[in-house]
């Protein structure tokens, strides 16, 4: 079984550039050039880091009471730091790089454990695959990413249709493989677990032009930090001025210095970085002045974030077999529900992780904490037939849609948005405005390196401008 692989499919070629380490520059700036950095995630507090070391004055604000963005480690619910949000380091090498994070996590001695996908079980209506059926399974979804790649892509790519979607991809294989009915819901599971759970989308609004397009750093799989990723945003965040509580309400760029009013107060500076999530843009809720050029604007509205949701239980003991994942295909929609344990990385924690995502995530986030609890033991028993299954002692649930300054959990590529969005959200605006995040990297969407890199990148865009 291979439910919600690590990201993503098909390794399409490399990039040669990272940074773990800030920028060593040998001129330094004047104290008074100053930059604001908005938002406290890994791309602002990534870019944070190297505009000190090239000598900016830099102050991060931050509209939350903490830094780490989507980076949440939760360690009161279980006595143990468990994740809200980021939970992997997706693969540590393309090749010729190492993932920057991973990298980051090996020169400060994190412990670091593999969190292999390919370990569990996959269950039909409660009744456990055999091995012939599992390799079925899985066999039957790879054949449908290959086709798309290797033979519908092709004709997509010709007119950049993308307001063609993985679902109409299903129902043309379905009618050129002549699938039968329980092969066709059988892929419905499978990328109910691979493409909607990894992207946070659903198949009708997610590209099929731009759905694998991210490139990964596939070798070695993904891996979990032991004592919590949570790590990552504090080593950053070291040595720099972040003020949190601080939301921000408009920024007038006409001139400058730049003018940016906050809950706090109001800000002056040569520069700013706007890091703050794709959901928070699409809200609308920082005014610019003048108006963003239109170009962004667009990708603004056109680009949106996928839902990846988690309830996370801890039982009195475990019932579940040997291995990572678990998924119950079914055949009505949402077509199959995907659970991960955590014995690799907290041993005899009991803690199980039942994964929710797009629009069955966002009906779900209207429930009670009790409500949604009760649905999830629903189906974890429908997947464990046969099997005397506890009430669970703790729980905690993350809510990402319902987050003001998230709005989602990361953005996907969904329908009708060009890959020339990712990069009108990234354009710089008059040498004064520059924008990060995982939302604006064309190559890692949706990762926290794709993030880390994205502050980089602007990092340098900046002390580019800034003649150094």
């Amino acid at each position: 079984m291979n439910p919600l692989a690590s990201r993503r499919y098909f390794l399409r070629q490399f990039i040669a550039t990272t940074l773990a380490a800030p920028l060593a520059l040998k001129s330094a700036l004047r104290p008074e050039t100053r930059v604001l950095v908005i938002g406290a995630g890994v791309s602002g507090l990534a870019a944070a880091r190297d505009l000190k070391a090239a000598g900016f004055s830099v102050t991060v604000l931050e509209a939350r009471s903490r830094i780490g963005g989507r980076v949440v480690t939760d360690r009161s619910t279980f006595g143990l730091p468990v994740e809200l949000g980021a939970q992997f380091i997706h693969g540590q090498s393309n090749g010729r790089t190492l993932n920057p994070i991973w990298d980051i996590a090996k020169n400060q001695g994190w412990s670091t454990v593999p969190f292999k996908a390919g370990t569990g079980q996959t269950y039909r209506n409660g009744i456990a695959f055999t091995a012939a059926q599992d390799e079925a399974f899985n066999q039957l979804g790879e054949d449908f990413l290959d086709w798309v790649m290797d033979v519908l892509k092709e004709s997509i790519l010709e007119d950049s249709n993308t307001t063609h979607s993985i679902e109409n991809a299903i129902l043309q294989f379905s009618r050129e493989r002549k699938l039968t009915p329980q092969q066709s819901l059988d892929l419905r599971g499978f990328l109910a677990l691979e493409v909607e759970g990894d992207l946070g989308g659903d198949t009708p609004r997610i590209s099929t032009v731009g759905f694998d397009e991210d490139r990964e750093f596939a070798a070695g799989g993904d891996q979990m930090i032991k004592e919590g990723y949570d790590q990552l945003p504090t080593l950053l965040s070291r040595g720099i001025n972040v003020i949190t509580d601080c939301v921000v309400r408009s920024i007038n760029y006409a001139s400058k210095p730049i003018h940016v009013v906050t809950t706090k107060g109001a800000y002056a500076c040569e520069y700013v970085l706007i890091t703050v999530p794709l959901g928070v843009l699409k809200k609308g809720n920082i005014s610019f002045i003048p108006a963003l050029p239109a170009a962004k604007r667009t990708a603004i509205s056109r680009m949106n974030m996928g839902l990846l949701d988690k309830v996370i239980l801890r039982f009195p003991r475990r019932f579940w077999p040997e291995g990572n994942w678990f998924a119950n295909i079914e055949g009505v929609d949402p077509f199959g529900y995907a659970f991960s344990a955590q014995e690799s990385v907290h041993p005899g924690s009991n803690l199980l992780v039942a994964w929710q995502c797009g629009q069955l995530g966002t009906q779900r986030e209207a429930l009670t904490d009790a409500a949604l609890i009760a649905l999830v033991m629903t189906e974890v028993r429908r997947c464990f037939k046969g099997i005397s299954v506890p009430d669970p002692l703790q729980t905690v649930i993350s809510r990402w849609s319902q987050d003001p300054f998230s709005g989602g959990s990361y953005s996907f590529p969904c329908t009708g948005s060009p890959r020339s969005d990712i990069r009108a959200l990234a354009a710089s605006v008059n040498r004064s405005l520059y924008f990060a995040g995982e939302a604006t990297n064309a190559d890692y969407p949706g990762t926290v390196h794709g993030a880390y890199l994205s502050g980089v990148r602007e990092a340098k865009g900046i002390i580019a401008a800034a003649g150094i």
